[in-house]
């Protein structure tokens, strides 16, 4: 029997030095206990299917695909989101097309406050229906799932000819490998672009900050000196930990690794806010949401005075308040009427 579309993925499965700390966190292993169970037993019999040790048969092929994260296919081809619930995005009818994406239109409060940074600085966003990018039918392989919820994605999109501003920094990394037609643009890059121009409303800071650079934004994006540019325009002094840029050191919160291995999840985010506190600034500061979930909850278990923003959050309040040391009643009300931000 031939199998298929095994060939372009022999480098991913090299990548897999048999460690096996993704049986840790894996369900289906610790429920039924069998090498084959966990992720490593599935790389192998993939590999052997690869290579012809193994002959394809519907046992194989029962294994491979029994795994917990075709329930989350599940729910997207459910519901048209990870989360597996109907999500709306807020309401604005501006000119630019805004992709928020999953995790940022089930936090509102989040989706709103950059929606309206991006209305401050003129760039007049405009909402809607989305439906999940198909990201995870790619990771996980399922071509059929993928075709069909690429087709629903773009047809999701009003003008496909237009560009597209992506608040998400995987979608805007996916979007870029996979949708090659399509004219992404992520948010750091219309915000660099316009924000000198309204430097008359941003209030300074005034503190001071280092910034992790996430995997997807320096890595994939090619993205340094642009979040850097934008903590210069607000007023913040950046202070560089021992590692940045491209070179810049994992928190903890990339691959998986959260779900996979939670307690070195938790050393490498330790450590890495350690970094920060060396630096003595203020604030550690990043752009990718898990990183920013993942390094806040490793400081409040530190118990270190380091505040963990988004430096969306910072534009925000340099565009927003005028009193650059307090909130400003402009920020209250939109805190008392939009909801506190969620953190997790």
């Amino acid at each position: 029997m031939e199998t298929k579309y095994l060939q372009e993925w022999e480098n991913e499965l090299n990548i897999c030095i048999r460690c096996a700390y993704c049986y840790e966190g894996c369900p289906i292993f610790k429920q039924l206990g069998w090498e084959e169970d966990g992720a490593r037993g599935k790389v192998i019999l993939t590999y052997g299917l690869l290579s012809g040790e193994i002959e394809p048969s519907e046992y194989i092929a029962e294994k491979i695909f029994q795994c917990s994260f075709c329930q989350l296919l599940g729910k997207i081809n459910h519901s048209g989101n990870i989360f597996n619930k109907e999500l709306a995005p807020p309401d604005f009818n501006g000119e630019k097309q805004v992709l928020l994406g999953c995790r940022l239109l089930e936090r509102t409060g989040d989706a709103k406050r950059y929606l309206d940074l991006l209305e401050a600085i003129d760039a007049k966003p405009t909402t809607f229906d989305e439906t999940c990018c198909g990201m995870p039918f790619a990771v996980l392989g399922d071509r059929k799932g993928f075709a069909s919820q690429h087709d629903k994605f773009k047809e999701s999109i009003p003008d496909t000819n237009e560009e597209i501003i992506c608040a998400c920094t995987t979608c805007a990394c996916y979007i870029k490998k996979y949708y090659p037609e399509l004219k992404m643009k992520y948010i750091v890059e219309e915000i660099v672009e316009r924000l000198p121009q309204f430097r008359r409303k941003i209030s300074p800071l005034n503190i001071r900050v280092t910034y992790h650079d996430p995997c997807n934004v320096s890595r994939v994006l090619n993205m340094v000196e642009e979040p850097r540019i934008l903590l210069k325009e607000i007023g913040a002094e950046l202070i560089e930990m021992s590692t940045h840029g491209k070179q810049s050191e994992c928190c903890g919160g990339g691959g998986g690794l959260l779900v996979t291995d939670r307690t070195l999840a938790d050393r490498l985010a330790e450590k890495r806010v350690k970094q920060a506190i060396e630096t003595g600034a203020d604030y550690l500061v990043t752009l990718c949401p898990t990183c920013e979930l993942n390094l806040r909850t490793a400081s409040e278990r530190l118990n270190a005075k380091l505040q963990v923003k988004n430096v969306l959050d910072l534009i925000w309040d340099a565009m927003f308040t005028r009193e650059a040391s307090g909130m400003s009643k402009t920020a209250k009300l939109w805190n008392k009427k939009n909801g506190k931000r969620k953190t997790a």
